[in-house]
């Protein structure tokens, strides 16, 4: 009788594993909601959900720490201590600045979530696990950003575009086009980090030798990502895509190579210049072609089947030009990558003056560097403890103490792999690569964004998923070649 309750208590272990408390499914359901979510119009339709999936996250933990798969990896693994202590230090921050101490410890529960559930693994992982996960997982995304870039574009294409209100009447949302730039569902530069992560993930598909039936659609995804890229007029997105193809580049020509010699090295630095070339060029001319497609659009669709001769001739005269010359505000650097955020960091700088040591809380930005603006129109930016620089947001609001701990973490997840390529890279998994190249298009672009902490967002929850599957994937491999060194 015994034997029968352990085997039925066996069964329903095994499927509360797989269905009920999977991380698997935890991640995707996240990640959908956050992709949603970026839509202004369908964030306050279900941003509740949210709360809902906190909660449901905590219950994971709870079920984890019960079924001893984590309490161990929690004592020994050393990012998380580092993340522990970063944990620790902003509960210190809240309490010391005491405004908006709801609100802080909400936001410090839902990263400790990212942290327990998203980075860290329970005991016991494999890494056939974490591999078969990362595909689910970046299939998902794939489809997900397929839709939405898709969606975006036919806006464009259309010329479909206007503005609706959101929170009550109180914020104007933008679709279509907006500042000769495409602001698609969201905003322009949303849709630019998720079309490179849309590209690389694509190109990681096709590169892990998938059936040709699933290729065609992906180099299809490929081509309508980087139309809606050139389309969103981002300037830190388009850089950070240059960058990752001429290391793409380099990374291949040395892979190819059987000896890394100096006169390889040479050709591969040549190439990836090449490359890079190429890039701009294709670049510039597929943006020159796209501000004709919605003149072409209209132009189709107002003539009858029949066209007459003349009508033909004039053909080139009647196809209007889309202006695709982002917007210049003649009072602010636009020039730049950094347009309008030199102000909202000095302003952000002063007020960690203030408080250099535990910072003054994410939530409190808005109420106290707002006042440091030299334009107040910018203060919108500050509605969100958005310091357009990750890095920065970490200094104005954790302090000192957080910035360090944090830069540790940083140091240790991205050093560790970096170390992990450079040795390993003839033999290297293209799921770890693609997540470490992820990661480091993350690290780049948050230098003039701040979403990947402090916030519940789709890349918060995609930075701190494949920054996950790097650090870990970069273990496992490392034991397998000490296990292997050693029975040599």
């Amino acid at each position: 009788m015994s034997n029968q309750i352990n085997k039925q208590m066996k069964k329903l272990y095994v499927a509360a594993d797989e269905y009920i408390f999977s991380r698997c499914t935890y991640k995707i359901l996240f990640l959908l909601t956050t992709a949603l979510i970026t839509i202004p119009y369908i964030r306050e339709k279900i941003e509740f959900f949210i709360d809902i999936l906190m909660i449901y996250g905590f219950v994971i933990i709870g079920y984890e720490l019960l079924r001893g798969k984590l309490l161990g990896v929690l004592r020994s693994t050393k990012t998380a201590f580092f993340l522990g202590g970063f944990a620790l230090s902003y509960a210190i921050t809240i309490l010391i600045n005491q405004m908006q101490v709801f609100n802080g410890f909400k936001t410090l529960a839902f990263m400790v979530l990212f942290f327990v559930l998203f980075f860290l693994f329970p005991q016991g992982t494999t890494k056939e696990q974490i591999t078969k996960e990362i595909k689910i997982v970046s299939a998902v995304i794939v489809v997900i950003t397929s839709i939405l870039s898709t969606i975006s574009l036919i806006l464009y294409v259309f010329s479909i575009s206007g503005t609706y209100t959101t929170g009550n009447g109180i914020y104007q949302a933008y679709y279509g086009m907006f500042e000769f730039r495409l602001w698609g569902l969201y905003n322009p530069n949303t849709s630019a980090t998720l079309t490179i992560i849309s590209i690389l993930l694509s190109i990681s598909f096709i590169l892990a030798k998938r059936k040709k039936r699933v290729i065609i659609p992906l180099i299809i995804n490929i081509f309508i990502q980087f139309s809606v890229l050139l389309l969103t007029g981002s300037r830190a997105g388009y850089y950070v895509l240059a960058g990752a193809t001429a290391f793409g580049v380099f990374f291949g020509m040395v892979y190819v190579f059987k000896n890394f010699t100096v006169k390889n090295a040479g050709i591969a630095i040549l190439s990836a210049t090449v490359s890079l070339l190429i890039f701009f060029v294709v670049g510039a001319v597929l943006r020159e072609g796209l501000a004709y497609v919605p003149g072409l659009t209209t132009y189709v669709l107002s003539k009858p089947e029949e066209v007459v001769e003349e009508a033909k001739t004039e053909q080139k005269e009647r196809i209007d030009k889309v202006d695709l010359d982002r917007f210049e505000d003649p009072n602010a650097p636009e020039s730049t990558a950094f347009a309008n955020r030199l102000d909202i960091w000095q302003a952000s700088f002063k007020e960690f003056c203030e408080a250099p040591i535990f910072g003054v809380g994410r939530e409190n930005v808005v109420n106290r560097a707002t006042e440091n603006l030299k334009d107040k129109k910018w203060s919108y930016h500050f509605k969100f403890g958005n310091t357009h620089n990750i890095y920065l947001c970490v200094l104005v609001s954790s302090g000192i103490v957080g910035f360090l701990i944090l830069g540790s973490f940083a140091v240790i997840t991205a050093g560790k792999s970096a170390k992990y390529v450079a040795k390993t890279y003839k033999k290297i998994n293209i799921w770890f690569l693609s997540s470490f190249i992820m990661c480091l298009m993350m690290y780049a672009t948050e230098f003039v964004e701040s979403r990947i902490l402090y916030k519940v967002c789709i890349f918060s929850t995609l930075f701190w998923i494949y920054c996950g599957y790097m650090y870990k994937l970069s273990k496992l491999e490392e034991a397998d070649q000490t296990e292997q060194d050693v029975l040599k």
